[in-house]
């Protein structure tokens, strides 16, 4: 697991900028540092890739950017292939000699013997590359197949090609300019997060998940090596196959995973996703697994009791960490300096404190239960889409209902679904949906940007062939996520230099997952019905019959008490966004325990966080 960063010209460079991109990735990479100048055909730098390494597989002889033998490729990687060693040997058999066991030396020559469109086919893992070809004065960017590791990029007035695992190293580059993308920061407002290919910055780019961007002396262009699978219809099926062939590829990817050159441990939250994946390697390892959960200090949101009687049940020592409204305080502006751009996620706090922990005991790599949701129908959307149609009629009567509920603040309260769910009623399934995952609505933002839309459109239109739960899903993986969770996950992680494996990401998971009927899914509002069963017999039934909680941070509560004074001067910090009479009345109303704000408060406290640190 690395940092990687660089610039590429055909007909020049100036090298001085990779320096300090590099630098910046520090913390992603504390285990090494190693820059690597090319030059083209007139001796002039054409090329300067940098890594800073996190040593996870080889660490005493790993060490990137690294040539293939025959010096015709060069790789700077971040990530993990997990077939890296059946690829050496494939390799060896024809002759490929080796100087290391790292898994990027084994990208760089297969690359030089199949060619590179063959080669990232064969990777199984998670990735972004750079691959430089200097005898083609070539260089192919590529990201995985689910988007797990992040790549930007962007061009300079003359036309280099930068890049960078976080933008705030992109933005380093004395000639990126840093201008705002007003239409990226209300999408943040709509949905927590900011969807790719859009970034904060004008002109700076996500590179999009399954994709490579090439640039060489025709210019730049950008093609999809993965077409991620669309969810079929259906309800038929036998669920013991479907559930057999799921713990079987279950089993394998967590063994890949497991694999490494340093102490493994385990993300456990208490739910199906988390404990399936600790009970998969606890049965596995010769000696006991160490488990890692956060306990949260308020009523609703505290899974750690769940937490600890599944690593009783499967015998592992546990490592347990509190967060109390002390910890949001402190670490509030450390998030809004340390990302590059903002992301509203609420459980990016509990987040960063349980990484924070996995690195105090040691630990530099853990395997995580992120992923299993959107491909297994796991968020209580996928059932209300299923009511939608026929709840659309009587939408003016539900919504006056839900307004007469009394608010509660303890975890995701009904009367908080309630009335998310009639705010989405009457839209468009892709709005609808946006709606019920998002903060806060298109008509309470100002002028608003018809552009915000296009991400969502695009995969929306993408999924048009099947039913309309399958189509969430897919819009789920795609968006919500690849550009918030995945995000959330290596933000966090890596600022501690912890790496994070998870299983249900690999992509046969995702292309055998797509692949069932939706029935076995999601039934008669039971979700991820498949996953229960496969795991029936490694799992307690308390936790196998457990109601989905979510991993977050109690931020309603907190900021009608302990943490009340982040609303202090909110309504006049986003005008440009939102009005401030409609920030004080839904100050006004959280405050007074008449509604439930949290999602619409804590993105504005985070978009004024990361304003403070990111603009002038």
């Amino acid at each position: 697991m690395c940092g990687i960063a660089g610039l590429f010209r055909p007909f020049g460079i100036d090298v001085d900028p990779i320096h300090e991109m590099t630098a910046l990735l520090a913390h992603r990479g504390p285990d090494g540092e190693q820059i690597i100048t090319v030059n083209g055909p007139d001796d002039r730098p054409i090329a300067a890739l940098g890594a800073r390494r996190l040593a996870i597989v080889d660490p005493e002889a790993g060490e990137q950017p690294v040539w293939d033998a025959s010096r015709q490729v060069l790789v700077a990687f971040n990530g993990e292939i997990y077939n890296h060693r059946r690829l050496r040997q494939e390799l060896q058999a024809q002759g490929v000699p080796f100087q290391s066991e790292c898994d990027s030396e084994v990208i760089a020559n297969l690359i030089a013997q199949v060619g590179l469109s063959t080669a990232v086919k064969r990777l199984h893992g998670m990735f972004a590359i750079a691959v430089l070809e200097p005898k083609h004065q070539r260089l192919t960017l590529i990201r995985d197949r689910m988007g797990v590791k992040p790549l930007y990029w962007t061009q300079t007035p003359d036309q280099t090609l930068v890049w960078a695992s976080e933008v705030r190293a992109l933005l380093s580059h004395p000639q990126v300019t840093s201008t705002p993308h007003q239409a990226a920061l209300q999408s943040l407002l709509l949905f927590e997060y900011i969807p790719t290919p859009w970034t904060a910055w004008m002109g700076v780019h996500k590179l999009e998940p399954g994709c490579h961007l090439v640039f060489d002396l025709q210019g730049l262009k950008s093609n999809r090596w993965w077409t991620p699978p669309v969810p079929v219809s259906g309800k038929g099926g036998s669920l013991l196959r479907w559930s057999e062939s799921l713990a079987a590829a279950l089993q394998v990817a967590t063994h890949q995973r497991m694999e490494a050159d340093v102490d493994v441990g385990y993300l456990l939250s208490g739910g199906l996703d988390s404990s399936s994946i600790a009970a998969i390697a606890a049965h596995r390892s010769p000696r006991p697994i160490h488990t890692f959960s956060m306990a949260v200090d308020s009523p609703g949101f505290d899974e750690s009791s769940a937490a600890r009687d599944m690593a009783n049940h499967i015998g592992a020592v546990h490592h347990e960490s509190r967060m109390g409204p002390e910890d949001l305080l402190r670490v509030l502006p450390q998030i809004g300096q340390h990302m590059g751009e903002p992301l509203a996620d609420s459980s990016l706090i509990p987040t960063w404190l349980l990484m924070k922990s996995v690195r105090d005991a040691g630990l530099k790599c853990v395997l995580s239960g992120d992923g299993a949701d959107e491909s297994l129908a796991g968020y209580p959307t996928y059932s209300a889409h299923q009511l939608a149609n026929l709840a659309t009629p009587f939408r003016q009567p539900l919504t006056t209902l839900s307004r007469r509920l009394p608010t509660q603040f303890e975890g995701v309260s009904r009367d908080y679904m309630i009335r998310r769910f009639t705010d989405g009623l009457g839209r468009p399934w892709p709005r609808r949906h946006q709606v019920w995952m998002g903060a806060w609505l298109p008509e309470e933002l100002l002028d608003l940007d018809a552009s915000i839309w296009q991400p969502v459109d695009t995969h929306a239109h993408q999924a048009q062939s099947t039913d309309v739960v399958s189509k969430a899903m897919y819009l789920d993986q795609r968006l919500y996520l690849s550009d918030g969770v995945l995000v959330k996950v290596d933000r966090a992680s890596m600022a501690h230099g912890v790496e994070v494996r998870s299983p249900f990401l690999d992509h046969t998971i995702t292309e055998l997952c797509a692949s069932m009927p939706i029935g076995l899914k999601l039934k008669m509002g039971q979700t991820k019905r498949v996953l229960r069963a496969a795991m029936k017999d490694a799992i307690p039934q308390t936790i196998l019959q457990r109601k989905k909680k979510g991993f977050g941070a109690p931020i309603g509560p907190w900021l009608r008490g302990p943490c009340a004074h982040l609303l202090e001067g909110l309504s006049d910090s986003i005008t440009d966004l939102v009005s401030p009479e409609t920030m004080k009345r839904t100050i006004q109303e959280h405050q007074n325990g008449v509604r439930d704000h949290r999602r619409r408060l804590w993105t504005a406290i985070v978009l004024r966080e990361w304003r403070k640190h990111h603009t002038p």
